[in-house]
C-alpha cells in the first residue's frame, strides 16, 4: 500500500484524516509526504507518532526507517519524505490503527494529519501453511477466525497421536499466529488440525534436524 500527501504549509492550522484499508501482514507499505514550506515561519519539523486505537498497537506496526521519524523543513524548501511501515498479520480483532503527523516550529502546532488504518476482518476460517517449513527449531503458523468461536490448534505426529495444543481458547473475529518450538521433537512429519465451530483444516509440517 502505498499513500501520498502533498501539503503546501501555510500560517494556518489544519488537522485533517484519511482512512485507507489494509491487509494484515502487509509488509513495505508507504506513506509519502509531499511537503512546500511557503509559510514566514523560519522552519518547521515533521514528526511521526503513533496513536494506538487499542493496548498492542505499537507491536502491530512497525516504522522500517526511524531515522526520519523527525524531519526539518527550511523556509521556501520542498521535500519528499517516505515513511515505511510493517504491519503485522497478528493482529487479533483489531479493528484499525492511527498514524499521525505532527508539523511544527516546537511553539505551535501548524499541521496534524492522520491515517486511519482500517484493517476488514476474515469473512471465512482459514487455516495457512506453516512458515518456514521444513524447519528445526521453530516455525510459525497463521490462521483466520471469523466470527466469535471457540478454537483449538493441536499437533499430531505422522500416527496421529497428540503432542501438544498450541490454542484451546475462544477467539473474537480476527488474524492470529502462534509459533511451534519443536526443539524437543524428533525430525519427521507433523499434522497440525485447526477446529474453529463447524470448520476443521489439517496441514503437514517437517521437522528437520
Amino acid at each position: 500500500m502505498k499513500i501520498l500527501l502533498t501539503v503546501i504549509l501555510l500560517s494556518s492550522i489544519v488537522a485533517a484524516q484519511n482512512t485507507y484499508s489494509i491487509q494484515p501482514g502487509v509488509k513495505n507499505n508507504q506513506i509519502v509526504l509531499e511537503l512546500s514550506n511557503v509559510s514566514s515561519i523560519e522552519a518547521v519539523e515533521i514528526r511521526s507518532r503513533h496513536n494506538p486505537s487499542k493496548e498492542g498497537s505499537l507491536e502491530r506496526i512497525v516504522f522500517t526507517n526511524s531515522k526520519e521519524q523527525v524531519v526539518t523543513l527550511n523556509p521556501n524548501e520542498e521535500k519528499d519524505i517516505v515513511y515505511t511501515f510493517d504491519v503485522s498479520y497478528n493482529i487479533g480483532a483489531t479493528e484499525s490503527d492511527t498514524i499521525e503527523f505532527i508539523i511544527t516550529d516546537n511553539k505551535s502546532v501548524y499541521l496534524s494529519k492522520q491515517f486511519i488504518l482500517q484493517y476488514a476482518l476474515p469473512t471465512e476460517f482459514r487455516l495457512e501453511q506453516n512458515y518456514p517449513n521444513p524447519f528445526n527449531p521453530e516455525t510459525r503458523i497463521r490462521y483466520q477466525v471469523s466470527s466469535i468461536s471457540p478454537v483449538t490448534l493441536k499437533i499430531y505426529d505422522i500416527l496421529g497421536n497428540e503432542v501438544t495444543t498450541l490454542v484451546n481458547e475462544q477467539k473474537e473475529p480476527g488474524y492470529y499466529e502462534v509459533d511451534f518450538n519443536a526443539v524437543s521433537f524428533a525430525s519427521g512429519v507433523y499434522i497440525y488440525r485447526l477446529q474453529a465451530e463447524n470448520y476443521i483444516s489439517t496441514k503437514k509440517m517437517m521437522v528437520l534436524k
